[in-house]
């Protein structure tokens, strides 16, 4: 078989949850990953039972199975990125530092979800603990919301200087790399902090219900970024311009929080748009 005309796109793992709505959790990840030119592959950690109204119940899915489908997936493919949302609890936690570490040359997003809006548990609270004392440093960067950042580092988060103080702190933690979302403030932002520079992103707010599924679709677009051999600053500043327009462009369902188009750029009209990876310059 010839498999020459597929060999340069990007292959990306999703770990994570399933959301029937299918606005967030691997479907969104997915969705992103193909907004992206990328090609992703998914193995669900937990199954949720939830629409745009919010989260009922979550019913983890047994280690032995994630692992079989990382197995399957890891033996098939060439894995360009990983991503990493929802765990469930910390055995499969365990897995997912297991995946890390046996693939440390990956750039990979990890979205330390804890719980969803709605106020039900994600992630349980030995799960939780792994995360901050494990697996948040066998990321490339994590990417708490102003909630879990609280979490993590105990500190208040609730405007851009205590976003810095959490970033900082999460690098001294462990974290080789820290992006606070502050998609709640009266201006959106998001601080990044690589572990030598702090940078700022400041959006303007719009539609404030279309928001379902906006934690896991910004780790996910920041992966495919990386995916696509962009530094991490840049892969931030484009997954943030995505967000903002795939909220924008969000579609009218359900009576809860509106699910982003992820897909929007198909409905524009056709232009030309290079997402291939940056070509390094010539050292003379």
């Amino acid at each position: 078989m010839n498999h020459a005309s597929r060999s340069s796109v990007p292959v990306i793992l999703t770990l994570g949850g399933f959301d029937p709505s299918a606005g967030a959790g691997v479907l969104a990840d997915l969705k992103t990953f193909a907004a992206h030119n990328c090609y992703g592959v998914a193995a669900i950690t937990a199954l949720t039972i939830q629409n745009t109204q919010g989260v009922t119940s979550v019913r983890p899915l047994p280690p032995a199975s994630v692992k079989e489908s990382l197995a399957a997936l890891l033996a098939d493919a060439n894995l360009t990125a990983i991503k990493i949302g929802m765990l469930g609890n910390r055995a499969n936690a365990e897995v997912a530092e297991e995946i890390l570490s046996s693939t440390p040359s990956l750039p990979s997003v990890l979205d330390p979800v804890h719980r969803s809006t709605s106020g039900m548990d994600l992630l349980d609270e030995e799960g939780f603990t792994f995360l901050r004392e494990r697996l948040l440093r066998r990321a490339t960067v994590i990417t708490p919301n102003l909630a879990e950042a609280a979490e993590l580092t105990g500190l208040a988060v609730e405007n851009v200087e205590g976003m810095k103080r959490a970033a900082l702190r999460l690098v001294e933690m462990g974290a080789r790399a820290a992006v606070i979302t502050g998609g709640h403030l009266e201006k959106p932002t998001e601080v990044c902090f690589d572990g030598t520079e702090m940078r700022t992103f400041v959006g303007d707010r719009m539609k404030p219900d279309n928001t379902h599924g906006t934690g896991c679709t910004f780790a996910a677009a920041v992966a495919a970024n990386l995916a696509l051999g962009r530094q991490l600053v840049d892969a931030v500043m484009l997954a943030k311009a995505y967000i903002t327009e795939a909220i924008r462009k969000a579609y009218a369902v359900g009576s809860g929080r509106l699910p982003l188009d992820h897909l929007y750029r198909m409905h524009e009209s056709p232009r030309l748009v290079d997402y291939s990876p940056p070509v390094p310059e010539r050292v003379p």
